[in-house]
């Protein structure tokens, strides 16, 4: 998934935005209507407001090891991470919002120390990425 990710340029110290490179939102849109989001609410580790290295170690776990497989299976496609000031927002596109929850959540439930919100948009069509 590395080599699939663009950095956007936020103009804040405080924000690390990562948006899928390889592939349109339009494209994306065609084949998978929901969004579901998934935040942490981090504890601020430094003055630039990023989670300390456990969390981000947690939370690339996640990216690597449960939501890139759930991806190959066509069961969601994660398009943006955005990090900024005590929050980590994933933003997954899915044609099965309650199956991306749960699945999200039997992994999530594997270290209670990163809760984690859930917000499902149906029929999203792109607005909410594009006003990051």
């Amino acid at each position: 998934m590395k080599d699939k990710w663009l950095l956007k340029n936020t103009n804040n110290v405080n924000q690390m935005l990562r948006l899928r490179d390889d592939i349109s939102l339009d494209e994306i849109l065609k084949n998978y209507k929901d969004l579901v989001i998934i935040t942490h609410q981090y504890h601020i580790a430094d003055d630039i407001m990023f989670p300390d290295p456990s969390c981000l170690a947690f939370f690339t776990a996640f990216e690597e090891n449960h939501l890139q497989k759930l991806e190959e299976e066509n069961s969601l496609f994660l398009y943006a991470i955005d990090i900024f000031e005590g929050n980590m927002k994933f933003y997954l596109y899915t044609n099965e919002a309650q199956k991306t929850v749960y699945d999200s959540i039997f992994f999530l439930k594997s270290n209670d120390l990163y809760k984690c919100e859930f917000e499902v948009i149906l029929n999203e069509a792109g607005n909410k990425i594009k006003n990051i």
